[in-house]
């Protein structure tokens, strides 16, 4: 019989698995199709915008755990923030769009805010992207308390200079197995509204592909059940993308899907 410890150890022990791993290949025909690039709503960063506007340059931090580093794409240039910076880049063709990644595997909120005077404020960011509140519950903490250390973390971005936006837990078979995932997703909207803080609900897009799109949970994740694949980084930049762009500048300048020559998933 499996304790639950011994559960919470094998849950656990994922989050050490090395940044970049090979992944099983998927026939031509089973390759998924991203159908939520434009499906959230643009992500106001005001300072953001002036900035880009006035100097042409933005600098953004992608702050978070393994999701961040990349544990299931296949190379470093198929994780989520090298595929944003590429696809950020198309949107803004003269402009300097650096995206710097601070994912540390295995890191809670509390561990990412302990780092973040070395590893987010030397960068001087503009904009920091925080995904936060899956390793709560792979550590089975729980939504109690989480709030504490997303708040320090949110006024810390602040007191840099930057603009934070938080990212929600992914939609994946070792998270949704959790009773306190969809409080944990509600817990970070409702924290987003009370200080006034954008939020990117990766939650329920992945969800809209495993359930209106009928993507298989091995078409949108990595093997370990838990991780995305390069399929799942590639959608939520794009689709991060998108929500950033919308923000950033008029929506009547923006096309409808950025042609920045995105790799094929895999």
């Amino acid at each position: 019989m499996t304790t639950p410890r011994l559960l919470h150890f094998c849950r656990f022990g994922l989050l050490a698995l090395p940044l970049v791993l090979p992944l099983p290949a998927f026939a031509a025909s089973d390759t998924p199709v991203c159908s939520t690039v434009t499906s959230q709503p643009p992500i106001r960063l005001p300072k953001a915008a002036d900035k880009l506007a006035k100097t042409g340059s933005l600098t953004i931090v992608a702050l978070g755990s393994s999701s961040t580093a990349g544990v299931g794409a296949s190379s470093p240039s198929r994780t989520y923030p090298a595929r944003l910076e590429a696809e950020l880049s198309a949107r803004f063709p003269g402009a300097t769009i650096t995206v710097v990644n601070r994912g540390v595997n295995g890191e809670d909120a509390p561990e990412n805010v302990r780092r973040m005077e070395r590893d987010v404020a030397s960068t001087r960011p503009d904009v920091v992207l925080w995904q936060v509140g899956t390793n709560a519950l792979l550590r089975q903490f729980g939504v109690t308390g989480s709030d504490g250390p997303m708040r320090a973390g949110i006024a810390q971005i602040r007191s840099f200079g930057a603009e934070p936006v938080l990212i929600d837990p992914q939609y994946a078979p070792w998270v949704v197995v959790d009773p306190d995932a969809k409080p944990m997703v509600k817990l970070i909207a409702d924290l987003g509204r009370e200080q006034n803080v954008p939020v990117f609900n990766r939650f329920a897009m992945m969800q809209t592909w495993h359930e209106r799109d009928k993507i298989s949970f091995p078409q949108m994740s990595f093997i370990d059940g838990l991780h995305g694949n390069d399929f799942a980084y590639d959608c939520l930049a794009r689709s991060l993308a998108y929500s950033l762009a919308m923000g950033l500048k008029p929506s009547t300048a923006q096309p409808a899907v950025a042609s920045s020559g995105a790799p094929p998933a895999r």
